[in-house]
């Protein structure tokens, strides 16, 4: 754990004392209190140095201290070393360890103090205002320096002629609030004034008492002097972007120069150590033909406690804005509006909130997005325009916020006016040279002119394919740029806005190419816009995805996968999208999903439903869609029901006359024969052909030759074929009427594999039992050759294998799923290729349930556990006849499944 000793404590407040003038009656009880902690040595002369917790540090003062003055000296004395141990240590500053030292240090600042310490403000020639927090120096150098920098929003940046510059120790800053940018560089010297940039500049500093070059702690001003030398200098690295909890180093001698927006404000601590490096020359880099340049150190009546006040008012505000954008993100409208307008509140009533304009501004844009996203469309457009009236022309920020009134404008079916707002941004981004607003501008103008259009061929169509084509290939440019391996997480935030960008503009391309009657297009451009979406944080941008790639797929005559798209197994959906922000083309696509028979009842994470959604909303249009959907819902599940009922009970008709009447007397007359299997095998053969009713219920009986198992090398599935011929990959058992050439090659024995699928497909490809890397396949392989040992009787030759993507229609699941429980019964074993979840699959466990019960009763039939290892190798081992499996507990992948898991259950008695 991270302590501080009690002899670090003492080095730094000899620098706390000299940096803040603190008088020896508020001192002296803080150098006695740190050697009253110290543990005794062998002498009572010979004190030993302690290793504390800056937290039992901070205890111990409030304990030890009587005076409120020396606990606020204190404290800040254990909040550099904190700074000074992990810097010493090589250890990154947490953010807690940022917030604890701000806390320490802001408290001791803002303090009324009675007698001391005395914090001060200075003004840098680098713009920014200093206030000293420790000073330790050695023969009138710089040994340990550490101070709070804040740079106001007052436009006051310093000399800009004078910005580049070196340092004599080792420098070292964390961010407390804003955003910074460093820029380091090299300096070549050069002979004639034509080649040079700069020429070299020395510094000094005065206070009261003198100028030299000697470091002062409480200066009144530096100058700098030409010293003749010139020299060009070449930018090595930057802009290196620093905010709110990052910490960036500065090497002593090397040149550099940070820039903060003159509207904007910045804090950091900063300190100086020479122990990590030092020079005695470290110049400053000005014009070439001046002669000096003196910066006075006078704050104009800024104080240290309003500074703190001001840096710690802000770092609540981008606290609150940062909420805000990370429940944005997650589509959590309710929570961002909470956060977003408590930041608002804070622009408005705290007193000398540094430029409030500047940050009201940044709130109100996302104020306007979220209402927008939740559907408050009225709210969103008075914020918006009102901030736009406001705002100079030309402005950074009416770019963006011009594109969202335009999508406002669009929503409202006011296109024209969003047509004008749109070319607003695309323009006033364009004479800014803003590539990522250009880009937004142009995919919104499609989007625009797409319903301009009327989704009728023509030119308006033409050109928004043409602007919404440029919209996808802008982005992918922007993206290709990025340094997806940088540390700043800020290329991380970039490069998934990108991709939300990349993804809106290939699903509104699917509109215009579904419009045009290009319907491979359309499915091409949504499918690509699906595949980006899927690792999306935004569940409504996914759910958009959703609605455009299964909207192409239903053009496309594909409607079952349409509805998957459209009924996706949790979270939000399509009609749940729609709804938060309703419109007129909103309405036409729900309009579309009712008709498809999209599920309108389905809840999203926030706990809502598509009708609560139009209902706040306050869209009287949008919940008669949803209601009429509702209804036709609730109609087709009444239906569905019904029929259900009628299919349930017609399955147990077929059950009890195929299992009690046909299978059961095999079974009870084998006498632990377990060649009855195939006498069973041929009797259920023989009902199925002998009745159609029941073969359109029930599947035949299929296996998988266990050779053509060996030579596939995955997973089969249903639709394979027989490597080199068109014949189907799995057999059929042929009924006695059946008799053909096949019947030499029928297996003797089956195996049946009872396994959990393996996520790993693309979410716009059908499901696959495994993952790329053939995990079960091997499985199988191994708990099949495992087998054979156990069972040197059984023939490889004459071996049938049962797996369910390859022996359940894929297509058309419903009879190969009734006839289960006869399935189970037909093979010889059954094998469970266990793993962590697999007895919590409801599937997997009703067929456990089947062959526990049929072992029990007829003794015929073998169950195998297959438990993998790392170590050890796979063990394939008997399966636990006393395990107690309770269905109604169990997961299902699609909850739509458990009414056909629980109806299997209760036939399994049949089995007994």
């Amino acid at each position: 754990e991270f302590s501080i000793t009690s002899s670090s404590l003492s080095r730094v407040l000899h620098g706390v004392v000299v940096a803040t003038k603190a008088p020896d009656d508020v001192a002296a009880p803080i150098h006695q209190w740190i050697l009253s902690c110290e543990s005794k040595g062998t002498s009572d002369h010979d004190p030993t140095p302690i290793n504390l917790r800056p937290e039992e540090w901070c205890k111990a003062a409030a304990l030890g201290l009587s005076h409120e003055d020396s606990r606020h000296l204190a404290r800040v004395t254990i909040g550099v070393a904190v700074l000074r141990e992990r810097a010493r240590r090589s250890q990154n500053a947490t953010a807690a360890d940022l917030a604890m030292v701000w806390g320490l240090v802001r408290d001791a600042i803002t303090h009324p103090m009675t007698t001391g310490p005395r914090f001060s403000a200075v003004r840098s020639s680098q713009g920014f205002l200093a206030v000293p927090l420790c000073s330790l120096l050695n023969d009138g150098n710089i040994d340990e320096l550490y101070r709070f920098h804040i740079w106001l929003p007052d436009g006051l940046r310093g000399n800009p002629d004078f910005t580049v510059h070196s340092h004599q120790a080792y420098a070292q800053s964390w961010i407390l609030v804003g955003e910074g940018k460093d820029y380091q560089y090299t300096f070549e010297p050069v002979a004639s004034v034509a080649e040079a940039t700069h020429a070299v500049y020395a510094l000094s500093w005065a206070d009261n008492k003198n100028a030299s070059t000697t470091y002062k702690t409480h200066q009144t001003s530096s100058t700098v002097v030409n010293t003749g030398k010139l020299g060009r200098t070449t930018l090595t690295s930057g802009p290196e972007v620093h905010r709110r909890d990052m910490s960036y180093s500065i090497p002593s001698a090397v040149f550099h120069r940070t820039e903060v927006a003159p509207d904007a404000l910045h804090a950091t601590l900063f300190v100086f150590d020479s122990h990590r490096g030092f020079v005695k020359d470290a110049p400053v880099l000005g014009p070439k033909d001046s002669e000096s340049s003196t910066q006075l150190r006078d704050p104009a009546g800024v104080t240290p406690a309003a500074l703190a006040n001001m840096v710690d008012t802000m770092r609540t505000w981008e606290m609150l804005m940062e909420q805000g954008q990370q429940h944005s993100q997650r589509a959590e409208w309710e929570h961002a509006l909470r956060a977003f307008n408590k930041a608002l509140n804070l622009c408005e009533s705290v007193p000398d909130f540094p430029n409030a304009t500047r940050y009201k501004r940044q709130v109100l844009g996302q104020l306007g997005n979220t209402n927008r996203r939740f559907g408050r469309y009225e709210q969103a457009r008075d914020i918006l325009e009102k901030a736009l009236a406001e705002m100079e022309p030309g402005s950074p920020e009416r770019v963006e916020f011009s594109g969202e009134l335009g999508v406002i404008y669009r929503h409202m079916d006011r296109l024209e006016d969003a047509k004008r707002a749109f070319e607003e941004q695309y323009n006033t981004a364009k004479l800014q040279s803003n590539a990522q607003a250009q880009c937004r501008a142009v995919g919104n103008l499609g989007m625009v002119n797409y319903q301009l259009s009327g989704q009728i061929r023509g030119p308006l169509l033409d050109l928004a394919i043409e602007q919404l084509t440029e919209r996808v290939t802008s982005v992918r440019r922007l993206k290709a740029a990025l340094d997806t391996q940088s540390s700043d997480p800020s290329q991380r935030h970039l490069f998934n806005t990108f991709t939300t960008w990349e993804m809106v503009g290939l699903s509104r391309l699917s509109l215009c190419y579904t419009a045009r009657g290009e319907g491979k297009k359309a499915t091409r451009a949504a499918s690509e816009g699906v595949e980006l979406a899927a690792n999306s944080a935004d569940s409504t941008a996914i759910a958009m995805s959703r609605l455009f790639y299964g909207r192409a797929l239903l053009l496309d005559g594909q409607h079952q996968e349409a509805l998957k798209q459209f009924n996706p197994p949790n979270g939000c959906t399509p009609a749940i999208a729609l709804c938060k922000e309703p419109s007129e083309e909103h309405r036409t696509y729900l309009a579309e999903l009712v008709v498809a028979g999209a599920d309108m009842d389905a809840v999203d994470e926030q706990g809502y439903k598509a009708l609560d959604y139009a209902v706040f909303n306050g869209d009287t249009a949008t919940e008669m869609v949803v209601l009429s959907g509702l209804r036709q819902q609730l109609m087709r599940k009444v239906e569905n029901e019904v029929a259900e009922r009628q299919n349930e009970a017609k399955l147990r008709k077929g059950y009890r006359e195929l299992f009690q009447d046909k299978l059961r007397p095999v079974l009870l007359g084998s006498n632990g024969n377990r060649n009855a299997l195939q006498d069973l095998r041929r009797v259920y053969a023989d009902a199925l052909a002998a009745d159609v009713e029941k073969a359109t219920r029930f599947d035949v009986f299929k296996y998988v030759r266990y050779a053509d198992f060996l030579s596939l090398g995955r997973v089969p599935c249903s639709s394979d074929k027989l490597p080199g011929s068109d014949g189907p990959l799995v057999q059929r058992f042929r009924s006695s009427t059946q008799n053909d050439s096949q019947l030499s090659g029928t297996a003797e024995f089956v195996i049946f594999f009872s396994h959990r699928g393996i996520e790993g497909g693309s979410v716009t490809t059908k499901d696959t039992p495994d993952d790329s890397n053939n995990k079960q396949y091997k499985r199988m392989l191994n708990a099949t050759e495992n087998f054979l040992k156990l069972h040197p009787s059984v023939d490889s030759e004459t071996l049938g294998i049962w797996i369910n993507h390859a022996c359940i229609d894929q297509d058309k699941p419903a009879p190969g799923v009734n006839a289960l429980p006869m399935t189970v019964a037909q093979c010889n074993a059954l094998i469970s290729l266990v793993d962590d979840s697999y007895y919590t699959c409801a599937w997997c466990s009703v067929q456990v349930l089947m062959v526990q019960t049929l072992r029990k009763s007829y003794n015929l039939h073998m169950w195998y556990e297959h438990i993998p290892s790392d170590s050890d190798g796979d063990t394939l081992r008997e399966g636990p006849m006393d395990l107690k499996i309770v269905l109604k507990d169990k997961q299902l992948t699609y909850e739509s499944d458990r009414p056909k898991v629980l109806f299997l259950e209760r036939q399994i008695s049949l089995l007994g």
